[in-house]
């Protein structure tokens, strides 16, 4: 009997035990108006400055760069590249610099980026939608300052220390065709290498926001892990209300339809499983964390099920309680707590 048969049987045995309630209010969220809010935010371009450079006068170019960047230029060189030390004095780090910026393939790479990115006016305009939801819901906080850059393949969202800033490195972010990804060292397998690409980099900007927000996970068991990934989820979701769910879960729209149509079998493969509150990760890995598809079930399923499910339950909670704000969901930390109290029932 293959896997999908089985599924089907437990997905039937599960309207039994379950019943046919089901709870969708994530589909029918309330979108708030925030045309009228002003984002004051800047995008800097940092990887066009700084192949900009004279190279010939690379020593009053970076002092330049420093000036404008005083933060970021540290932080890229020391931290990102890695050719400059803390305690250089010497100003050898210049001429690593130039190495860098001469380089046939890293030039080659600064080439593609902007063909790809020259432009960033249309990414540009899903930011400051995204910024606008932001300060709608978390007013207090300031937006942060965007840099972009090329890393050869280190780095692709990260938060710059002592700077309210995030980094962007858009050499990861050339689409599934960009032959690079394939070859040694990096080696994307094909699952990852798929959602790099210029579609989901506002995503993933707002992926990273959502994720610092949320904080860390409090709990190691199954249920607190799903619904603390189904928050972060819950945040991305109205930082970007008008993007497709695919984008926010890294599925493809065919992996996002099989979990919406199979979402009762998967509770029921979950409670079968005893998964809720294990504390075995290796059982739940899949689950919870990229991988090619979800260990245990049909190949149709795609990792990271187990946060699609965490959605949900989140969104049956705040349907039950609309008047929990966004700041005091995060702040809620019991995963069986929430999942009590969310009456979560899985639509058949």
């Amino acid at each position: 009997m293959s896997k999908t048969i089985i599924f089907q049987l437990i997905g039937y045995v599960a309207i039994i035990i379950l019943g046919l309630s089901s709870c969708w209010g994530g589909k029918n969220k309330h979108i708030p108006d925030v045309s009228g809010i002003t984002v004051d935010y800047k995008i800097n371009r940092f990887e066009q400055d700084l192949f900009a450079l004279d190279t010939n006068d690379i020593t009053s170019s970076i002092a330049a760069l420093e000036e404008k960047y005083p933060e970021f230029t540290n932080f890229y060189l020391q931290s990102i590249l890695q050719i400059k030390k803390p305690w250089d004095t010497t100003g050898v780090y210049l001429q690593h610099i130039k190495g860098f910026l001469g380089f046939p393939f890293t030039q080659q790479l600064y080439d593609t980026t902007q063909i790809v990115y020259g432009d960033f006016s249309s990414i540009q305009q899903e930011m400051d939608q995204g910024f606008q939801f932001y300060k709608y819901y978390f007013p207090e906080k300031e937006i942060p300052t965007i840099y972009t850059f090329i890393s050869e393949f280190t780095y692709g969202i990260l938060f710059p220390p002592n700077e309210n800033a995030i980094g962007i490195g858009l050499d990861l972010f050339l689409g599934a065709e960009y032959p690079y990804y394939y070859y040694p060292p990096l080696s994307l397998p094909a699952y990852i290498a798929r959602t790099q690409d210029k579609a989901h980099l506002p995503a993933k900007v707002f992926q990273a926001v959502a994720a610092d927000l949320a904080g860390e996970q409090k709990g190691s068991k199954f249920i607190d892990q799903i619904i603390h990934n189904g928050k972060q989820l819950y945040i991305l979701d109205h930082l970007l209300p008008y993007a497709h769910d695919s984008l926010k879960l890294g599925f493809t729209a065919a992996q996002t339809e099989w979990c919406q149509e199979n979402e009762l079998a998967m509770w029921a493969f979950f409670l079968k499983e005893e998964l809720l509150y294990s504390n075995e990760h290796k059982k739940f890995k899949s689950l919870v964390s990229d991988s090619p598809r979800a260990s245990g079930m049909p190949e149709e399923a795609p990792g990271k099920a187990g946060n699609w499910m965490g959605w949900q339950i989140v969104n049956s909670y705040m349907t039950r309680f609309p008047e929990t704000s966004l700041q005091e969901l995060i702040d809620l930390t019991d995963g069986t707590e929430m999942l009590n109290k969310s009456r979560y029932k899985p639509r058949s």
